[in-house]
């Protein structure tokens, strides 16, 4: 599904790929999750109510691929709940593991609900250009 780069995160890309004179930062490969209703919006700063417990907290992605000369990467987590989660239904990328950090994309997917125990894979494919 098509996902929205937000205003942060294109300055982000930007700095990392041009403007930055210091060693580069961590990349947007930790994945968040939320069961926020508001939507992408390019102006977030933050993912809109970000589950911060029960399994589905921000965690490093698990996949990160890239072939050399292509334009697309694919970042993936499998998150395992811990917890009853009602109405997932967004995820972003961060620069960070801790709440916080720079948020690079954002994107909606069918809302599911989660019981302990069940498990909800993310994967991003990332298309630069």
């Amino acid at each position: 599904k098509p996902n929205l780069l937000t205003n942060n995160g294109r300055d982000y890309a930007i700095a990392q790929f041009y403007t930055n004179t210091a060693a580069g930062g961590v990349g947007m490969n930790f994945l968040a999750l939320t069961d926020n209703t508001t939507g992408a919006d390019a102006t977030d700063t933050a993912l809109p109510d970000e589950i911060t417990t029960g399994g589905l907290e921000r965690a490093l992605a698990t996949t990160i691929t890239h072939s050399t000369g292509t334009n697309s990467t694919t970042l993936a987590k499998t998150f395992t709940s811990s917890g009853t989660h009602t109405a997932v239904q967004m995820s972003g990328t961060f620069n960070q593991l801790a709440v916080g950090g720079t948020i690079g994309h954002e994107s909606t997917f069918t809302s599911v609900s989660l019981a302990s125990s069940d498990t909800l894979t993310v994967t991003w494919t990332l298309t630069l250009g």
